[in-house]
């Protein structure tokens, strides 16, 4: 059982930024507030409004009408429900650091037709018509999670990139288990009116954030006593900008008198990402730290079980296995091979081969082997690094012949001083910058230093720096930060001309913002691992065994190395038809040899792949030293995963709207390194996994 505390302070301290908290930034308020609403004459009520300020990092709108909401880009679509021709007092607060904040009121006549609702449809799935009551969704992985609240924070930014709670996580702990009690009930009168009751039986699941609310002392999130009777109202309007277009319905609910859903982090409007019959999908902000957004899962129906469900197999009759019992290569009959290189999409540094050194079924085992065929690190060197100006004009940022600066690196990097190895051509200085990547580091590795005072780019244009390369077209970045403030940043890309020999690179800052910029951060091969050359082996049933429905069992032992990353999946079989994530993935088992002994399970489908699958992990302490049997049991109704017949540690709800419903086939593999498996161990040589058989069940 995880115990958190969702404060996430230092989440946002990534090395990816390269910010630093020695500083706090400076409070600015916001000004010269603009607002502007463009309101619809055909009857719907509809309004969009749009707000502009300098230094402003959120808006908050008042709309005349009992409800407010939150936007931070400035840009809401506003639906008034009351019948016939109003008119609203709208005021709007745009919000700067450190609590400053500037208003402005507007007021606006509209016309909305009384019943004639644009959100019908949300309004219908989230009623039922009538009334319906939503239950947290703990029997699947994300029924809560935490990411960037929005662009430029850490990357992708839509989904629960920093936490997502695994099945049935908060419901058997004491702390957090009233979390699962929740009963949210939503309802529609025939005016369009819709209302709210949260039956919290008493207790309410408190971010640790928050705990001054109820006078909380618990450093932790907590359960504790909460109010939260009575009725409140709920306004719908339309919103945009907050995440991609694809990622939601652009509806968000408003709710009155501080109302919230389940858990509290001091929000009352909620962004409905998606929404069905049988699962409510919804994003919200921290009111105590913008940078945050939360997501809830919320189901039709209450979940069964509560992290101890064990697996009551419908299939027992085997109607197909491969035990490996026969020496040499694999079965012809079940499998096929996938060959070569390219990254298969995850930047992975392996080649796939058929050689028995890679794959061989021996002494009752299937066994693949990932290989070091040998490979160098990379090694670059840069030198004079300078602020210019196009009349000629130059100022030092650092020459590295005195007082060396302290480098800072990240993604496997190293930057260190030392005397100049290649004296020769424009660049016969006695000391120099050495920048590493060694095999398997991540494609952004790359080092920082911090300048005693901010770059004047007011009066100095460009920086130019000495490199040498051992390629040509190596990308080489230069990233301009302010290290209390990781939003402020700005990066310039050049190429490399010339191979292993000095050159002078200029990078044009001409179009910088005006920010405070005290940190260089310097990256070499900008987007590529140097890799060494890996072999190993994926093979695959397609077109030899496919299937749909049944339990799938196999037992493995898996390899240790870091960066090795094995798995046990199944694909659609219609995948060189529509392609992924539309065909369909059903991730059996992986491992990472870098997160050694913790297992995990996945399903990739369209709206939830990559970063956004449904997923579950397990710590399993013997993965890497001893057989266990993975599961699948794969239904019309759910798919559920377990280790050894133990509990269910991920469960979905299956259904004719997914592509669980066709035909599989099996893949096993190694991979290398990769978006999963991460930095390679420059020690590695090879490791295998062993495969004692795989079983299907119908």
């Amino acid at each position: 059982m995880k115990k958190l505390k969702y404060s996430f302070g230092v989440l946002l301290v990534l090395f990816m930024s390269c910010s630093s908290d020695d500083k706090a930034p400076t409070n600015v308020a916001p000004s010269n507030l603009v607002v502007t609403s463009d309101i619809s004459d055909d009857g719907s009520g509809e309004v969009a409004f749009s707000a502009t300020a300098q230094n402003a990092t959120s808006f908050s709108f008042d709309f005349g009408d009992g409800t407010s909401q939150e936007s931070l880009t400035g840009t809401v679509v506003k639906v008034y429900e009351m019948g016939g021709q109003n008119t609203y007092n709208v005021t709007v607060t745009a919000n700067g650091t450190g609590g400053l904040s500037v208003s402005s009121s507007i007021e606006i006549s509209v016309t909305s037709d009384a019943g004639d609702s644009a959100n019908a449809e949300i309004i219908n799935l989230l009623t039922s018509g009538s009334s319906k009551t939503w239950y947290l969704a703990a029997a699947q992985p994300g029924h809560l999670g935490v990411g960037p609240a929005r662009e430029g924070i850490d990357g992708d930014w839509w989904y629960p990139k920093w936490y997502s709670a695994q099945a049935y996580e908060k419901c058997s702990d004491g702390a957090s288990d009233c979390f699962c009690d929740d009963e949210l009930t939503f309802s529609v009168n025939g005016s369009g009116e819709i209302s709210y009751e949260l039956d919290n039986k008493g207790r309410t699941f408190f971010n640790a954030s928050h705990k001054d609310v109820v006078g909380g002392t618990e450093a932790e999130d907590f359960c504790y006593q909460f109010d939260t009777s009575g009725t409140k109202t709920i306004s719908l309007s339309m919103v945009s900008g907050n995440v991609p277009d694809a990622e939601t319905t652009g509806v968000q609910m408003d709710f009155s008198d501080g109302g919230f859903m389940s858990y509290y982090v001091g929000s009352s409007s909620y962004e409905i990402l998606s929404i069905d019959e049988d699962l409510l999908y919804v994003r919200t902000y921290d009111a105590a730290n913008p940078d945050l957004a939360w997501y809830h899962r919320f189901s039709s129906e209450p979940a069964v079980g509560g992290g101890d469900e064990k697996l009551e197999t419908i299939y027992n009759t085997l109607v197909w296995s491969d035990e490996f019992d026969v020496n040499g290569a694999p079965n012809p009959s079940n499998w096929t091979y996938d060959l070569g290189a390219g990254g298969w999409g995850n930047n992975e540094a392996q080649t796939y081969t058929d050689d028995p050194a890679n794959v061989i079924v021996e002494d009752g085992f299937l066994k693949i082997t990932a290989i070091s065929e040998g490979g160098e690190n990379a090694v670059y060197y840069f030198d004079d690094i300078s602020l210019t100006n196009t009349g000629g004009a130059s100022s030092s940022i650092n020459d590295f012949e005195g007082t060396p600066p302290v480098f800072n690196n990240f993604g496997g990097a190293s930057t260190v001083v030392i005397p100049n190895p290649d004296a020769s051509g424009i660049n016969t200085s006695s000391t120099v910058g050495e920048s590493t990547k060694p095999i398997g580091s991540e494609t952004f590795a790359g080092s920082f230093f911090d300048l005693a005072a901010p770059l004047d780019l007011a009066t100095y244009t460009s920086i130019s720096m000495k490199t040498w390369s051992p390629k040509e077209g190596a990308v080489v970045k230069i990233k301009l930060e302010n290290s209390a403030n990781a939003d402020e940043n700005y990066e310039v890309d050049m190429n490399t001309t010339v191979t292993e020999a000095w050159e002078e690179l200029v990078f044009d800052f001409s179009s910088a913002p005006a920010y405070t910029y005290d940190r260089v951060v310097v990256f070499f091969d900008f987007g590529v691992s140097p890799v060494g050359a890996y072999t190993s082996a994926r093979i695959k049933s397609e077109n030899l065994y496919e299937f749909t429905y049944g339990r799938v069992e196999v037992r493995a032992k898996l390899p240790s190395g870091g960066g090795t990353w094995p798995a046990l999946w199944a694909l659609g079989a219609n995948f060189a038809e529509v392609g992924w994530p539309t065909c369909g993935e059903i991730d059996i088992m992986e491992h990472v040899g870098n997160k050694a002994n913790v297992t995990s399970s996945a399903l990739h489908y369209p709206g939830n792949f990559g970063g956004t699958a449904v997923f579950g992990e397990v710590p399993i302490p013997s993965a890497t030293s001893e057989f266990h049997n993975y599961t699948v049991e794969w239904t019309p109704e759910s798919i559920k995963f377990v280790v050894d017949d133990e509990f269910i540690h991920l469960s979905f709800v299956n259904s004719d709207q997914t592509p669980f419903n066709a035909d599989f086939f099996f893949i096993m593999n190694i991979a290398m390194g990769g978006t999963l498996g991460g930095a390679i161990d420059p020690g590695f040589t090879q490791d295998t996994m062993e495969v004692d058989y795989i079983r299907v069940y119908q």
